[in-house]
């Protein structure tokens, strides 16, 4: 149950690969309540929703136990509603609840409701029930009438092991559905890059197996800047997800160039915050509270009024990196002295997985994955694998505000991606993902507008190390722009005409 995931350090040269034990998840940015300004733009689409409401408590005395889904195809989403008792671990993705307490013995529970699809009405939905240890479990399974709980099934576990259940959702076929609706964010259908304002005049040419085609360059260099800019321009791309790496770093100076620049191309900017550092000992580690605290204060207020910064009803929209390296608690103790001092934002939590942690959406503003790696291994999973996880992520976060308070929007970031290849750099072991001349960029580009996107992000503008970039060079030229093109004009082509023809 305990979560071990890869994570990147973004440092030019000196990035390392981490992994972290999460033992738990994140909840990020402030969300606007209802009726109040930042909640919602008048313009943004709505979609309509039926859907019934089933609650889940899984009560447990032994070291743990987890409901696992066979198939989560009837469920659209999920929220963490309570905990009770001594918890060491929790946890709820799409397809699992579980939970553990502090010391056998003693009782804790999790308390989870889930969304479920209309047509889940009259059928059974097969799960696995998990206990670890001594003790006993209890699960027990309610249905959402006349606005109240009512209960549906229960079942217990006596001793470590597993049994099969049916949750019976033959009952709900005498209620009807609930509706709802629920609204997009009003910036629909953008494009965004990573990019990356690190460079200077010396490059490390040996672990490069390409090189730009305006060749090496220094980020500081405004014919550079406006060079990028221009390019993404012309392959529709609206703006870009600029690392950064706290006051007076080189890529802070650069941040204010680049915004300045893209503030005479109707170009958008927006802070991709760098989450993990290194230590005196050399050792990768997440910076500490007060420095974010500090530093996302210092960036909001210098940055977030900046006219090409992007803001979303009032609020600058920040990007983070490795969210998950810090825990929940941490995080709220972070965003709450933000919101003390005035200073909020809406927050991109990065996602790692097929099954993210969906606690993470209790208060972000959205979902992306910086790296496609962190869900597929190989170039033939893209039309398999990464897509069914777009489509199931797009799903849990478009229809999470159902549970949410306030209900504001959730964004979903899909990522897209040239390649990756970093076997160059010293002790890097990360799989190679083979360009294909431009065919696995095209297969993640698909997938990604599979999904029905908010927003698509690509990894990336000129992360030259990695060799995921898309900005032209000496072997591709400006192929990888040319796709960024036709797939964005086919993309918002499409949003225009269901603009034209809706209203909005």
């Amino acid at each position: 149950m305990i979560n071990i995931v890869i994570r990147m350090v973004r440092r030019p040269l000196g990035r390392l690969i981490l992994s972290f034990l999460a033992a738990g998840t994140i909840s990020l940015g402030v969300a606007p309540a209802p009726g109040t300004p930042g909640h919602r733009s008048s313009s943004a689409p709505d979609e309509k929703v039926d859907y019934h409401r089933v609650r889940i408590m899984l009560r447990t005395t032994a070291e743990g136990a987890s409901l696992r889904f066979d198939n989560t195809g009837w469920l659209l989403t999920a929220s963490r509603k309570a905990l009770n008792g001594p918890v060491l671990k929790k946890g709820l993705t799409l397809r699992e609840l579980w939970v553990a307490p502090d010391s056998p013995g003693h009782s804790v529970s999790i308390l989870a409701h889930y969304a479920l699809k209309p047509e889940a009405a009259g059928q059974s939905l097969s799960c696995l029930l998990r206990q670890l240890g001594h003790g006993t479990s209890l699960l027990r399974v309610y249905k959402y009438e006349n606005r109240q709980y009512v209960l549906l099934q229960e079942e217990h576990l006596e001793s470590a092991g597993s049994k099969q259940v049916k949750l019976d959702f033959s009952q709900l076929k005498d209620q009807g559905v609930l509706s709802g609706r629920v609204f997009r964010v009003s910036e629909q259908k953008k494009i965004w890059a990573f990019y990356y304002p690190w460079y200077t005049d010396r490059w490390d040419t040996g672990i490069l197996s390409d090189k730009p085609g305006v060749g090496y360059y220094s980020s500081a260099d405004p014919k550079i800047i406006k060079y990028h800019v221009e390019k993404a321009l012309w392959s529709k791309i609206d703006g870009f997800i600029s690392s950064w790496w706290g006051p007076g770093d080189y890529t802070d100076t650069n941040l204010k160039a680049l915004l300045d620049i893209a503030k005479t191309k109707s170009f958008r900017v927006m802070i991709n915050f760098e989450t993990l550092t290194q230590d005196s000992r050399g050792q990768t580690v997440p910076l500490d509270p007060d420095t974010i605290v500090t530093w996302l204060s210092y960036a909001i207020s210098r940055y977030a009024e900046h006219p090409a910064y992007l803001n979303i009803e009032g609020k600058p929209v920040i990007v983070l990196w490795a969210s998950n390296s810090l825990p929940v608690s941490t995080w709220e103790t972070i965003f709450a002295d933000l919101k003390a001092k005035g200073k909020e934002a809406h927050f991109i939590a990065m996602s790692y997985g097929s099954w993210p942690p969906l606690d993470s959406l209790d208060k972000a503003a959205g979902w992306h994955y910086y790296n496609i790696l962190q869900v597929i291994q190989k170039e033939e999973e893209v039309p398999t694998v990464l897509a069914q996880v777009y489509l199931r992520n797009k799903r849990c976060v478009r229809f999470y505000p159902l549970f949410a308070s306030p209900p504001s929007p959730r964004i979903w970031c899909a990522t897209a991606q040239p390649g990756y290849d970093d076997h160059l750099i010293p002790g890097r072991t990360t799989p190679i993902l083979k360009r294909k001349n431009g065919d696995l960029y095209k297969q993640t580009l698909q997938a990604a507008l599979d999904s029905d996107p908010d927003w698509i992000f690509i990894t990336s503008w000129n992360e030259w190390w990695e060799h995921t970039y898309i900005e032209p060079s000496k072997k591709y030229g400006s192929l990888y722009l040319q796709i960024t093109k036709q797939y964005a004009e086919q993309w918002k082509s499409a949003e225009k005409a269901m603009r034209t023809s809706t209203g909005f």
